[in-house]
């Protein structure tokens, strides 16, 4: 049987999931992640940055997951040999599908693959591995964590990465089945800080949850839904990634996040599909109408004239999008003209641009 590539998505014989990220899209939206990782320090070292974490929220059949796993590759030191059973994790008070009502898999477990069903390995051994192989994890420098909602498309995906090169990548990810809102709700509460007791109350007082993830995509049906949810816990200067099938559904993103003034700027919205080299820049953001019966003159300030001020003032810090003072404003969602990068569908890249408030 051939080893999976990580072109070989490019040309199935069928698709397999709608909407699925191709092998050059996957390694498109990577670049535009700009991820950079130092290689592993030794243990103790004082100058160890935190671990670099990536939320993917829609799994799919694993392509970008495969992706993100090579880019992070550096970081993390020689793995121990991959346990056999499935390392799939199956959040809490996550809903039932339809077609798995029968399935024995309880939340929070994880199961054999067939293959390792049909050949066991002796208990005492195979404890022994998964236990060598959790201490490695937890001593991981980047790490990403891959959620979906589906069983079946997460145990495609994780196929996918175990065969690629026996597994040389695998180490890399963490799998989960349920909602990106279990996972988030499930990783606070692992992560709270113990309540501490104030001097002037005996009651305790528990400090909210540092922000602890670098990037975070997002690649599921109403995914702008979910940007509140993610907000909290991406730091700043983190970056946030969302693909959709349509120009007018990234729309959607940029509504959203100006309505509610959350603290994300838009740095590029870039087409993606067969044909298009390198990707095309599209222009997507809300203008004020300066004439109600002419909109020609629905726009902002021109970009000669931006650059122009710009030059003036010096650089100017990133700010979020304002909410609407009033029904005067129109999304604008056009190609940039002349501009290019380096499947099909769209890529919004958002940059968090502040800390998140304490609560």
């Amino acid at each position: 049987m051939d080893d999976p590539t990580t072109t070989a998505p490019d040309k199935p014989a069928k698709p397999k999931f709608p909407g699925q990220i191709y092998a050059a899209d996957a390694n498109l939206i990577v670049s535009l992640l700009d991820i950079h990782v130092a290689p592993p320090a030794a243990d103790g070292d004082p100058n160890n940055p935190p671990p670099l974490e990536i939320l993917e929220s829609g799994t799919g059949h694993g392509s970008l997951t495969l992706h993100l796993a090579r880019a992070i590759q550096a970081a993390n030191p020689t793995p121990p040999p991959l346990p056999t059973r499935s390392q799939i994790q199956y959040l809490q008070n996550r809903p039932i599908r339809p077609d798995e009502a029968e399935d024995p898999i309880s939340s929070g477990t994880k199961q054999d693959p067939p293959s390792a069903q049909h050949h066991p390995t002796a208990p005492d051994t195979r404890d022994s591995v998964q236990q060598t192989w959790d201490a490695w994890r937890a001593q991981r420098r980047a790490v990403i964590h891959t959620v979906d909602v589906s069983p079946k498309f997460s145990a495609h995906a994780e196929k996918i990465v175990r065969g690629f090169r026996r597994g040389l990548y695998a180490g890399n990810v963490d799998f989960y089945v349920g909602h990106v809102e279990n996972w988030i709700a499930q990783q606070t509460a692992a992560r709270k800080p113990s309540p501490s007791t104030s001097l002037l109350s005996l009651k305790p007082k528990a400090d909210a949850v540092a922000p602890f993830l670098s990037y975070a995509i997002l690649d599921m049906p109403s995914a702008h839904l979910r940007i509140p949810h993610v907000a909290p816990i991406l730091k700043r200067d983190g970056v946030l990634a969302v693909f959709m099938p349509s120009i007018t559904q990234i729309g959607d993103c940029v509504d959203l996040i100006r309505r509610q003034a959350l603290p994300f700027t838009l740095e590029k919205v870039v087409e993606l599909g067969a044909g298009i080299s390198s990707g095309r820049l599209w222009d997507v953001r809300f203008a004020v109408k300066k004439s109600r019966a002419d909109p020609s003159s629905w726009s902002e300030t021109s970009d000669s004239e931006q650059s122009a001020a710009d030059s003036d003032t010096g650089e100017v810090a990133p700010a979020p999008e304002e909410a609407p003072k009033g029904d005067d404003s129109v999304l604008v969602c056009r190609p940039k003209v002349g501009s290019r990068i380096v499947g099909g569908g769209f890529v919004g890249i958002w940059r968090r641009i502040e800390d998140s408030p304490r609560r």
